[in-house]
């Protein structure tokens, strides 16, 4: 028995392929900007862990040559496309005042 392998599109008018292209296209656009948004929080994710260790060393390590310490994380908003994304990021603390140390990588991302 033989199936039809032939595309609905294949016999289209040319209306219905225009928007079928220009609906393609979104879907495309729409991905990209998951993929442009996901990698960029991984790669700020990894930034923000790398400041903490600079300040405060590895996770429930005593680095006595640190000027911080560990104190948990927090979440805050970065802006996204006109809009605000969540993220997580560790907190640092100074061994000699107690207050939070700002991360590099948290200010720059803050200021964009």
């Amino acid at each position: 028995m033989k199936t039809t392998t032939t595309s609905p599109l294949a016999l289209a008018s040319t209306a219905d392929l225009t928007a079928a292209v220009e609906e393609a296209r979104d879907e495309v656009g729409a991905s990209f900007e998951r993929f442009c948004l996901i990698a960029g929080l991984a790669s700020l994710t990894q930034m923000l862990d790398e400041d903490a260790m600079a300040l405060a060393g590895a996770p429930h390590a005593r680095a006595a040559d640190k000027p911080g310490y560990r104190w948990g994380h927090t979440k805050g908003s970065l802006g996204f496309h006109g809009g605000k994304v969540e993220v997580e990021r560790p907190r640092v603390r100074s061994k000699t005042t107690g207050k939070e140390l700002t991360l590099p990588s948290w200010k720059e991302a803050a200021e964009a």
